[in-house]
């Protein structure tokens, strides 16, 4: 059977990357829900990994902190807006804005109901702002402190002629088109804006991933593990936590290679703050809890609650009192006074409980699989990540496995920092020529392929629905199929490519090219478009072949139709997909071709919107005000 290619779209610049002798400084960003943070390193110095701190603080104790709010004020008139520590609490500001990026269908029913999730959206729809706009404008700033503080370290003349290298994380769970939204808000943001020698070169890695390769690091002089050995990464964040289990292929160098198919929920820390917000709503009369307002619960919650309770709970039986404004009546007048509000260990044991059930979910899901496959456990859970960081989550851990499998959970700033550490060092694997990535291969957790039509039609192995008539071919054919360079849960070797061919037939040059690349999270892929597939992105091609260059056949009518045939080259990294479309062994469509994203729809809804019968129509997605939370969001 043919295939031929359906419908496509996109086109980008090239970028001049820096070759292993020219300086680079990499610099790993871990966007977070709740906290950001960013690690950078020289690639002539890459055993050092330096953290961002000294972050412009309005509050103590938190100016040399490894990580900084992901809070930004746009409340300002003139100037640069307030972010991080300085920004004020409260309504003033907008936060938890990353898991706006998401469709509001890619988020459990009983979590669109968070009150820090409807917060954001309504402060998005007020300020009628896109969500991509309001993480362009944090990361910028993010950004410009960051390279004031290397330049401050290693001096403005080294940063100039230094090339970039930036490695941006993002939750594994996520679908497809987040990378694009990312990747819009971090152009926008201008860090990938021309300058100096050299272009600044992105990438993007998954958060376990990263996490993962921060934790080889600690585990690679243990005695205890050895090749075929397996550990879990358990990466429990403000917004997400997701789990990954590696096996040990080899120890000098460390190699390791996914063995189970990573996993993921939301199911972190902004949902335990959630439940403690409504405790002492609870807690403190309601008239004093309506005058204190949002800025004043706001400070409540950072002094009481994160920086204080959170981080020490361990589920001791120790009681706790925090210090909070109540009104009383004295003589004549309303006054308010500091009062003692006692919570009790079982509170807060209530409070974390539902949530962390669910990560011990994970992790336990993690190692049955490991058990089932492998016929043995791991040897190892490792916790990082804000909320990994989290005393009570250990306990739980360590309780649910009943002490048969070691948790690891490092003190101080490290589980915190794991993931941005662990973006610097992919980085860095890719800025030494001669360096390898310490991970060999991963497990597909989608299936990734192209849409095509499929000559001729056949009853045995094509829907009816598809059935359609080729005016070109002069003979039915399958419409919107899918052909799928990787099923999900397959396993794919680091840098190792997948190539399928392909064919396209004209009677007229065509004015333009367009591949469309098409994704599935469904355990079955579909081999048809139905509504289980999506567009990953449209790639226009930057080079159309001659058409009197092209071979020709001749159709039942007499007519000379000419061929096009070329082949599609996927190649996975993590997070990142890279694509090559050559003909004739040469590339006329690469990853450096801009990609269109869709915001909404099916595979099989674009069918409508086929141009022409020479399949050389384009599709322009409709745009949506939110990132994808349409205008119909209320308080249901």
């Amino acid at each position: 059977m043919a295939r031929t290619d359906r419908r496509q779209r996109g086109a980008n610049r090239g970028t001049q990357n820096a070759s292993a002798a020219d300086p680079t400084i990499v610099i790993g960003i871990d966007f977070g829900t709740t906290f950001s943070g960013v690690a950078w390193a020289r690639s002539s110095r890459p055993e050092q990994i330096n953290i961002i701190t000294s972050w412009k603080s309005r509050f103590n104790f938190n100016s040399d902190k490894e990580k900084v709010p992901t809070v930004i004020s746009r409340e300002e008139k003139e100037g640069a807006p307030l972010w991080g520590y300085v920004a004020p609490l409260g309504s003033a500001s907008l936060q938890w804005f990353k898991l706006c990026l998401l469709d509001k269908e890619d988020i459990p029913e009983y979590q669109r109901r968070s009150e820090h999730l409807r917060t954001a959206i309504k402060s998005l729809k007020k300020s009628n702002t896109h969500v991509v706009d309001v993480i362009s404008d944090y990361l910028r700033e993010l950004w410009q402190y960051t390279i004031s503080c290397i330049e401050r370290a290693e001096g403005a003349s080294i940063v100039e002629v230094s090339a970039f290298k930036v490695v941006v994380t993002l939750p594994a769970i996520w679908p497809a088109y987040a990378q694009f939204r990312m990747k819009e808000a971090i152009e926008k943001a201008g860090i990938l804006n021309i300058r100096g020698v050299f272009d600044t070169e992105l990438e993007f890695i998954s958060e376990p991933e990263a996490a993962a390769l921060a934790a080889l690091q600690d585990l690679s002089d243990r005695a205890d593990m050895v090749p075929g050995d397996h550990f879990v990464v358990c990466d429990a964040g403000g917004g997400t936590v997701d789990v990954i289990t590696y096996t040990i292929v080899s120890k000098t160098p460390m190699r390791v290679k996914e063995s189970v198919r990573g996993d993921g929920k939301l199911c972190g820390a902004t949902f335990v703050d959630e439940r403690f917000r409504d405790l002492l709503r609870q807690k403190i009369p309601l008239s004093t809890w309506e005058r204190l307002g949002e800025d004043g619960i706001a400070r409540l919650m950072n002094n009481e609650w994160e920086n204080g309770i959170k981080p020490q709970f361990s589920n001791d039986g120790r009681k706790w009192s925090i210090q909070a404004p109540v009104s009383s009546r004295k003589r004549d007048h309303e006054q308010y006074i500091s009062s003692d509000i006692s919570i009790h260990n079982h509170e807060i044991v209530n409070v974390f409980q539902p949530i962390t059930s669910q990560v011990v979910e994970l992790v336990a899901a993690q190692v049955n699989e490991v058990k089932r496959r492998y016929k043995k456990q791991p040897k190892f859970v490792i916790l990082v990540g804000g909320f990994g960081r989290c005393h009570y989550l250990y306990n739980c851990l360590v309780e649910s496995l009943r002490g048969k499998i070691e948790i690891l959970q490092s003190s101080g700033a490290r589980p915190w920092t794991a993931v941005c550490r662990g973006a610097a060092i992919r980085g860095l694997e890719q800025s030494d020529g001669a360096t390898e990535s310490a991970i060999c291969s991963r497990i597909a957790r989608a299936s990734y392929g192209t849409m095509c039509n499929v000559i001729p039609w056949s009853e045995k192995d094509h829907s009816i629905q598809d059935r359609e008539w080729c005016p070109i071919a002069r003979v039915y054919m399958a419409a919107d199929q899918a052909s799928w360079f990787l099923r999900i849960g397959e396993t794919i070797t680091v840098g190792k490519s997948i190539e399928l061919g392909f064919s396209q037939d004209f009677e007229s040059p065509a004015s333009e090219i367009v591949t469309n690349l098409i994704y599935s999270n469904s355990f079955q892929p579909s081999e048809r478009c139905d509504e289980t597939v999506k567009e990953l992105c449209q790639l226009r091609w930057s080079r159309i072949p001659k058409f009197d260059d092209l071979p020709t056949w001749m159709n039942n009518k007499g007519r000379v139709i000419r061929r096009l045939s070329y082949v599609i080259k996927m190649t996975s990294n993590g997070v990142s997909l890279d694509f090559e479309i050559s003909h004739d062994d040469k590339i006329v469509a690469s990853k450096n071709v801009a990609a269109d994203y869709s915001e909404s729809g099916t595979a099989a809804h674009r069918h409508a919107a086929q141009l022409g019968e020479d399949n050389s129509g384009t599709y322009v997605p409709p745009g949506k005000g939110l990132g994808g939370w349409d205008d119909e969001f209320s308080d249901e």
